[in-house]
Order: structure tokens, then sequence, then C-alpha cells
């Protein structure tokens, strides 16, 4: 990735094969693979009642102000991605 005009299509490109090799893989278990946006707040929501807290990156502890929950930071957002994911309507199969 030394060449800089090169290095973002060459990212962009792997990228694109990891994405289409987990649908791959998906499809072919049985699942569903659910796109979050990137900009979605699962560290700074509260897995428990919901609550959005800013918190700066050096934190590594949620401690939630309102319900009181503590948990590592990565554990809650991982928490937050499971219910997301629970939510979300599942795409229709548009392939033969």
């Amino acid at each position: 990735m030394a060449n800089h005009k090169l290095a973002g299509a060459v990212a962009d490109a792997n990228f694109f094969e990891f994405g289409r090799q987990i649908e791959y893989k998906a499809q072919r278990y049985g699942s569903s693979v659910v796109l979050v946006d990137r900009w979605y707040p699962s560290t700074q929501l509260c897995s428990s009642c919901s609550n959005l807290q800013p918190m700066s990156l050096s934190v590594r502890i949620y401690e939630c102000s309102a319900c009181g929950l503590k948990a590592d930071r990565d554990f809650n957002a991982a928490l937050n991605l499971e219910q997301y994911a629970r939510q979300a309507k599942p795409i229709p199969d548009t392939e033969g």
C-alpha cells in the first residue's frame, strides 16, 4: 500500500471481496447479513435502557447515567448491534 494512488483502489477491492464472501457464506448456511450505518452509536447507547451518552474513545467502561448499567464498552456495543440485527427487516432474496 506504499503507492498512495493505488492504495484506495486496492483497499476497496479487498473489502468488496470480503463482503462478497460473507454474503456467500451467510446464504450458504441459511443466515443473513445486516449492514449497520458506520455512524450508528453502538458504543454510546445503553444496551439496557437505550440512553444515548456520548463518551470519548479512551473510556473503556460504559457507565449509564440513566439506569446504572456498567459494562465493558465493546461488550455493550456488541449487545446493541445484536439488538439492531434482531430488529432489522430481512431483505428479500433478489437472486434466483
